[in-house]
């Protein structure tokens, strides 16, 4: 062991320092020379009521002399009450506290001391409020987690209808493609019905007229001697246009009417009917006139009987051939062609998606040219 004032150990030569006094509150040693007591007040004092110098520190509270006195450090309270515990911070305070004690005993003034014991205790409710916000933030933390755990649930759910909805638009584009051949089987069914048919436009519209006559007038202009039992039905076929009297130079009188519907001539054989057309292209010009029809002398055409559906495509593609120079457009066995020139190969026309091809490969000087057009 050694003495507390001198750190020396206590087992010295024989003589005054060996003298060893124990204090009666705590544990130390101290050798009576380094207490200052002579040999003759140790004998005078009781190991019983011997006090160190800290001891007597720590329990004196008043002194007349303007020494200042440290005063002693109230230990900060480990019981658990608001935001307090056994935790680590509390303990570290604790611990700090203990020594400040120590070195208030000795050296420290009270008021610094004091000022220093608060400052601990703020430091202490600094922590406290850094635990309770770390407990928020752990409650939020959990919360958090648990929405992102929803999401992902979400987000996989999602997953799965965007599958679903893929398979459903294979499924629509599948259902399309089947639609549009139906169309285009039908389209063409129907287009059989008139093969052999054959429209004539442009022939004036009067009340009471007779179209059986203008037919053959029209076949004889045209070099065809048709038989009567060849022709299954003559009549002019949609809704019919904008009324007023025709008059004119030609002396329609009441009852001609503008925009004349077509003439369909129907055959009881393809054989006249193909003669008839050939013979429409090869002698082109024919007149209302010509054929004696009241009214404004008009073009009359005699072509192929097509399908609302064909007609529009028919007059869609001789617009395009126009705008391409396509020196070619016509029909055959109710089916559209095209055909740049003379040596270049021939096109057939089924769709518009093959006129947008068409129009996406057209030069820029065609369009310039269709522009100033």
């Amino acid at each position: 062991m050694v003495c507390e004032a001198c750190n020396k150990t206590l087992n010295g030569k024989a003589g005054a320092q060996t003298d060893i006094l124990t204090c009666s509150k705590c544990p130390k040693k101290y050798h009576n020379l380094c207490v200052k007591l002579s040999r003759e007040d140790h004998k005078l004092i009781k190991r019983n009521e011997y006090a160190c110098p800290n001891c007597k520190l720590l329990t004196k509270t008043i002194r007349n002399d303007e020494t200042p006195v440290a005063t002693q450090i109230e230990p900060v309270s480990s019981e658990p009450g608001c935001d307090q515990g056994t935790t680590t911070e509390n303990a570290a305070v604790l611990g700090f506290l203990s020594a400040a004690q120590g070195l208030a005993a000795s050296t420290v003034p009270a008021d610094i001391m004091s000022a220093f014991t608060s400052a601990l205790r703020q430091m202490q409710e600094v922590f406290n409020g850094m635990k309770r916000e770390m407990t928020d933030f752990t409650a939020s933390l959990n919360y958090t987690s648990e929405d992102i755990v929803q999401f992902r649930q979400e987000l996989t759910e999602m997953k799965g209808q965007l599958k679903e909805l893929e398979y459903y638009k294979s499924e629509v584009k599948t259902l399309r493609a089947e639609v549009s051949e139906l169309r285009q089987e039908l389209a063409a069914k129907e287009q059989r019905h008139f093969t052999k048919d054959v429209e004539i436009t442009g022939l004036t519209e009067t009340n009471g007229e007779n179209l059986t006559q203008v037919v053959n007038v029209l076949s004889n202009k045209l070099g065809v001697q048709l038989d009567p039992r060849d022709v299954d039905d003559v009549r002019r076929v949609g809704a019919r246009g904008g009324g007023g009297g025709g008059g004119g130079s030609g002396g329609a009188g009441a009852g001609a009417m503008e925009r004349p519907r077509p003439v369909v001539l129907t055959f009881t054989r393809r054989a006249p009917r193909d003669q008839l057309l050939r013979a429409a292209k090869a002698r082109r010009g024919i007149t209302t006139e010509m054929l004696e029809v009241p009214g404004n002398s008009r073009r009359v055409f005699v072509n192929e009987h097509l399908t609302k559906e064909n007609r529009v495509l028919f007059s869609k593609a001789r617009a395009l051939g126009a705008e391409l120079k396509f020196k070619f457009v016509w029909t055959s066995n109710c089916n559209i062609f095209m055909r740049r020139s003379e040596t270049s190969s021939v096109l057939r026309i089924t769709s518009e998606s093959i006129l947008d091809k068409l129009a996406k490969q057209m030069p820029t000087s065609n369009l310039n040219e269709s522009s100033k057009i």
